[in-house]
């Protein structure tokens, strides 16, 4: 994280959160739906031109630097579950960004005015990151136009803001993307992906703060689902460059898997997941005098279980195993280490209720030589703010609380996570509330032109 980030960055010794959130205009639209549907039909000319002007006014530009293969990053599946809950999207959902995309018509447009309000303080007092305290939202209005029964195309644009950022919008970008399902079990999307928290990994392997400071993924993916396995393949292009570049091309490329066994007297399943994710840096074209080309891999692999004790309560023991491996030319080494391994036995007790939804999990690290390029810091033998620090072996306790709540097209969430180093002997904790509106609203439905 790099020059703005670090103004919004803070650390005290109490975390506290204070957060009134007073959303009238939301709660007017939950509760005029049809009027705010009827109007939608009469400003669609409008929304457009608000659109336009708001990007050509806003006066923005991005608050990070092009992200480094350094760059924090990781998913945890603990996290992303409840995140699934409150930000409206089932855990195996393998259909565009968001929307109920099987009640949709056929050659009909829609509108959504997705938003997302947040609150997440982070006090990281061990070596290898920092906190911050961040509130603010994310707001990605857009029109889907379902063209069949196989494809759509979504149009739109993100915008992000921070309180107390005297730049008001600090980051805005397109949202554009085709999605195509020749199949039942295959979707296939270009343009404008789901953000990374989406893909459902775990967190030495994705940072879930990056959802804060990283919330947008372009390029290509493929996803499948079946009964007995699930796959998401993306490649997420960062950083394209031109000749004369001052800096180096970036992609991400990742692919998740898991196998499912049949269900065991319907209360167990086993489950054995596959994850894989690249990062690499390079290019031929650019003007920087640091020429390494680096690619970073990380895989993951274990066994868990499924196991229903009660109505609706779900208790599920995992053991991951991590893998790390720097395929770069050995001249140009840029990371600590060449290989490493990491395990994360865990316990997770979770409520699976429609609107109701809680999560306990704790467990266990152990890092040896573990570098991520987009994991969590926390995990990792290196710290993202001292190059020269490192430390081979890593031990970490650690507990999470998750709560989710989702009544029709609102969702509301919170979180706290803790992180105990046997080694440091000190604790680095963090807590989030969130709020959610998403709904598609009908504007039109076109006639179907004959074809002689």
């Amino acid at each position: 994280m790099h020059g703005d980030w670090q103004a919004i960055q803070m650390q005290s010794v109490i975390c506290k959160i204070i957060l009134i959130f007073i959303s009238q205009s939301v709660g007017a639209v939950c509760s005029n739906a049809f009027f705010f549907e009827y109007t939608m039909k009469r400003s669609f000319l409008f929304s457009i031109l608000f659109l336009s002007t708001l990007l050509s006014h806003a006066g923005v530009r991005s608050l990070y630097e092009p992200t480094t293969l350094e760059s924090t990053q990781s998913v945890t599946t603990d996290l992303c579950e409840i995140i699934h809950i409150y930000l409206k999207l089932a855990p195996q959902q393998t259909l565009p960004l968001y929307y109920d995309y099987e009640r949709a018509e056929n050659r009909t447009l829609y509108f959504s005015p997705n938003t997302t309000t947040f609150v997440r303080d982070a006090e990281y007092f061990l070596p290898y990151t920092k906190g911050y305290t961040a509130l603010g939202f994310i707001f990605d209005p857009s029109f889907l136009y379902k063209i069949n029964e196989k494809a759509s195309i979504r149009a739109g644009i993100h915008l992000m803001a921070f309180a107390g950022d005297h730049k008001t919008i600090r980051n805005v970008s397109p949202i554009l993307s085709l999605t195509f399902q020749p199949v039942k079990w295959l979707t296939l999307t270009g343009g404008t992906l789901n953000p990374g928290i989406y893909h459902n990994l775990y967190e030495p392997m994705y940072d879930f703060d990056r959802f804060f400071y990283d919330n947008q993924e372009m390029g290509l993916s493929a996803k499948t689902i079946t009964k007995y396995w699930t796959s998401d393949m993306w490649c997420n292009w960062e950083d394209f460059i031109i000749p004369g570049s001052d800096f180096q091309e970036r992609f991400t490329f990742g692919w998740k898997n898991n196998f499912h066994t049949p269900e065991i007297a319907h209360k167990a399943q086993i489950n054995i997941p596959f994850h894989l994710m690249m990062n690499h840096r390079g290019g031929q074209i650019d003007a920087v005098e640091d020429t390494c080309i680096e690619t970073l891999m990380n895989v993951a692999t274990g066994i868990n279980a499924d196991i229903t004790i009660k109505d609706k309560v779900i208790i599920t023991p995992d053991i991951p195993f991590f893998f790390f491996s720097n395929r770069s030319n050995e001249e140009h080494i840029h990371t600590h280490y060449q290989n490493g391994y990491g395990i994360y036995p865990q316990v997770c007790v979770q409520n699976t209720g429609i609107k109701h939804h809680w999560k306990v999990n704790a467990g266990y690290w152990y890092g040896n030589k573990f570098i991520s390029g987009r994991g969590s810091y926390l995990f990792q033998s290196r710290s993202y703010f001292d190059e020269t620090f490192e430390r081979q072996y890593r031990h970490l306790i650690t507990g999470k609380i998750l709560y989710g709540y989702k009544y029709k097209h609102f969702s509301f969430g919170g979180e706290f996570q803790l992180y105990y180093d046997t080694d440091e002997a000190s604790t680095d904790i963090s807590a989030g509330i969130y709020m959610r509106f998403d709904q598609l609203f009908k504007i039109h439905t076109f006639k179907e032109k004959k074809e002689y």
